[in-house]
């Protein structure tokens, strides 16, 4: 069951992939986002909306953006880890989020972006 889930998950991010591969220049996309404000979110619909979308077009059972019951036992074990998962991958998901060009520091920001948010006191 594992194995043709991950043959699954593998033919659909394949499918995901650019028609011309000149034509996807993530080195690129990161530096023209590099520090704004926004770099989290950017780099969420970039890489991470596919899987990680309230109505993911990949529904392989990954947090949902925003959804508190999805990341509830993910943020209890703590950012160190969940940020080791994103890393090293987990399950379906491959290491790094498919962002191998991503900075460690532009990961934890698209994970915190994808964090449920919390009115501020």
């Amino acid at each position: 069951m594992t194995i043709r889930f991950s043959i699954y998950a593998a033919i659909l991010l394949i499918c995901q992939l650019p028609v011309h591969a000149e034509s996807h220049r993530p080195q690129e996309f990161l530096q023209s986002i590099s520090g704004t404000k926004n770099e989290g979110e950017q780099i969420y619909h970039h890489f991470c909306a596919n899987c990680h979308a309230n109505k993911p077009l990949i529904p392989l059972g990954a947090p949902r953006i925003g959804e508190e019951d999805d990341w509830k036992m993910r943020l209890k074990q703590g950012m160190k880890v969940l940020f080791k998962h994103t890393d090293e991958g987990l399950n379906a998901m491959p290491a790094r989020g498919g962002c191998f060009e991503c900075t460690d520091k532009q990961l934890m920001r698209a994970i915190q972006f994808m964090l449920p948010k919390h009115p501020k006191k």
